[in-house]
């Protein structure tokens, strides 16, 4: 109970320091400072437990890594992953998982890599999260091929997956394979494509000035574009020199939801990015 909320961290530490037996609660307070993004104190405290001679357990590694990949820490990460490989806890798919995440993270796409292809088994997170790191690093291509690679095993793709892919093509710029791949989750009934999906493909065909496109694909969104979309479409038409489309989908979205007061503001956030504070006042009398 103590350990949910991040106000009452300090009264769980007071406990675990009383506690006599800590085994358990060691990797409940590392887990929740790693939680709250208390990188330091969990580093700390997972330090001060090896030197107390309590061996980390999965739960505790699975935190310090995700620790050591907040922190882009890889004299860190390596020294966990050599913790590892001693407890012979690196055939646990989740720490395989965590540990390819935490070098793609850290910059080390190869030993990202190697840990990929030394696991006995691999799920659907190991691949996706290798093509996320893929397309971190700017290796499109092939993160693509490892995309094929997996369906050529037999595994099949989930939405995490689709979002690493689509995540890899707007950072690579790979416009076309960017539309195949959303056209392939929209014809999969069993992926439901989510908010994130589409600001990935959204956020693609802007950069790329494919800007009419992009507005098709807000209009017929099942749900509400998010913030984050309409900023990176405005941004997009602003640097394309086409506010315009944005100020026509915003309109269009006011008539369609007039009660909505979030497309008002959109409304308010392209004449503010064009310089138009008449249409911002405009917008704030409507309102």
């Amino acid at each position: 109970m103590y350990c949910k909320c991040q106000e009452t961290l300090l009264s769980a530490e007071i406990i675990f320091e009383k506690s006599i037996i800590k085994d358990v609660t060691w990797s409940l307070i590392i887990g929740s400072y790693a939680q709250s993004r208390n990188s330091g104190k969990a580093m700390n405290l997972f330090s001060q437990m090896q030197m107390q001679g309590v061996e980390p357990n999965s739960v505790t590694l699975l935190a310090i890594l995700s620790v050591c990949t907040s922190l882009s820490s890889l004299k860190h990460g390596c020294g966990v992953h050599g913790y590892i490989l001693k407890s012979g806890l690196n055939f646990d798919i989740f720490i395989g998982n965590a540990l390819i995440n935490m070098y793609a993270k850290c910059g080390c796409l190869m030993a990202s890599h190697q840990i990929f292809k030394e696991m006995p088994t691999r799920d659907c997170t190991s691949w996706s999260t290798l093509i996320s790191g893929y397309g971190l690093h700017g290796c499109g291509e092939e993160a693509l091929q490892l995309f094929h690679e997996m369906q050529d095993k037999g595994m099949k793709p989930d939405s995490m997956t689709f979002l690493a892919l689509l995540s890899t093509c707007n950072h690579t710029g790979l416009v076309e394979e960017g539309r195949k791949i959303f056209d392939c989750v929209m014809k999969d009934d069993k992926i439901p494509l989510t908010v994130e999906h589409y600001a990935c493909f959204i956020d693609l065909l802007g950069r790329s000035g494919k800007l009419d496109d992009a507005c098709e694909v807000v209009r017929a969104m099942p749900m509400k574009p998010s913030t984050k979309i309409w900023s990176s479409l405005v941004s997009a038409c602003k640097v394309h020199g086409r506010l315009e489309i944005a100020e026509k989908l915003a309109l269009w979205l006011i008539e369609s939801e007039p009660d909505n007061a979030a497309n008002y503001s959109m409304l308010s956030m392209v004449y503010a990015e064009a310089g138009n504070w008449l249409g911002v006042e405009e917008v704030r009398r409507l309102t």
